[in-house]
């Protein structure tokens, strides 16, 4: 599961430390699911045939309490939770789907708060299809910047999704369009899209992509880190038809897609100091509004989260 790094403008906890968060996301990620696995292979479905109390300790914190289910009467702080055997996962593939989708609640935390501050979640990303696309199919190891808001000379701009790996940045733009059967990348300015054999002009996603790549170069260049970097259109439903695919870009339509996402998947390498050199290089010229939390929010563990 991709780490967020950063959401839009939101304050990210990866802004403070880049060298602490995606060692300790892993490793609580990794500890809960082994925890989570353990319980279901020990007979945790059997278990819930009746609805039965679930107690919520105290001092239970981090990514654990993202998996409890909110209280049946919010009213009662000291009532028990009631677990339904609806709610449960019945297979193991249903189990990791669950523990995936419970992820995600954690993963927006870690992106829009840090001990002291907070920015305040647009509610359409906890259900953005997108967002849960990346965070769900890439491996631990990247990191992903989705949708930044960064500074450019004298304009601050939203820019196309970075996903940092190990081994590169992959500079992403998501083309879609209902229904479409074929891409026509035909000029510098306007692309193509083919339906029942009617073609509708859309923006060449390419100028996008160049603008981002002038951000991504700037802050390498800057403090002069050798990572390289690759702009990608990614189109999961429609093919492209033709055209000539410029310098270090590539072109994923539905025929390559499940081969370019089964090689991102399959990536076991580790997470690399020059990654996170890299990230926090490109963090740092984010746009981030935050306010200061107060007191009474203040009363979790920043360590776990």
């Amino acid at each position: 599961m991709a780490q967020l790094i950063k959401l839009n403008d939101y304050i990210s906890r990866y802004e403070t430390n880049i060298y602490q968060y995606p060692s300790q996301y892993v490793k609580l990620k990794n500890d809960h699911w082994n925890k989570m696995k353990k319980k279901y292979e020990q007979g945790w479905i059997e278990k819930t045939k009746k609805e039965v109390p679930v107690k919520t300790e105290d001092g239970e914190k981090g990514i654990k309490k993202f998996f409890k289910k909110k209280l049946r009467d919010e009213g009662q702080e000291n009532s028990e939770d009631l677990v339904s055997e609806d709610d449960f996962p019945s297979s193991m593939e249903e189990l990791k789907q669950y523990y995936l989708d419970g992820l995600i609640p954690f993963q927006l935390k870690w992106a829009t708060t840090t001990l002291r501050e907070k920015s305040f979640l647009d509610s359409s990303y906890k259900e953005n299809s997108d967002l849960k696309f990346f965070l769900q199919r890439f491996p631990d190891t990247f990191l992903l910047m989705f949708e930044p808001v960064v500074q450019m000379k004298n304009a601050e701009v939203e820019i196309d999704h970075l996903l940092i790996g190990p081994s590169g940045i992959d500079i992403i733009f998501l083309l879609s369009h209902p229904n479409g059967e074929a891409i026509h990348p035909t000029s510098e300015s306007s692309w193509f899209i083919e339906k029942e054999g009617v073609q509708s002009k859309v923006l060449s996603p390419m100028h996008s992509l160049r603008r981002t790549e002038t951000f991504v170069k700037s802050v390498l260049n800057k403090y002069q880190l050798d990572f390289p970097y690759r702009k990608v259109v990614l189109s999961k439903d429609i093919p492209f038809a033709s055209g000539q695919v410029p310098y270090r870009t590539d072109w994923i339509g539905k025929d390559r897609y499940s081969s370019w996402l089964h090689e991102k998947r399959t990536v076991r390498a580790p997470l690399k100091h020059n990654q996170l050199k890299v990230a926090e290089a490109l963090l740092k010229h984010c746009r981030t509004i935050a306010v200061k939390r107060p007191e009474w929010d203040m009363d979790e563990s920043f360590t776990e989260g």
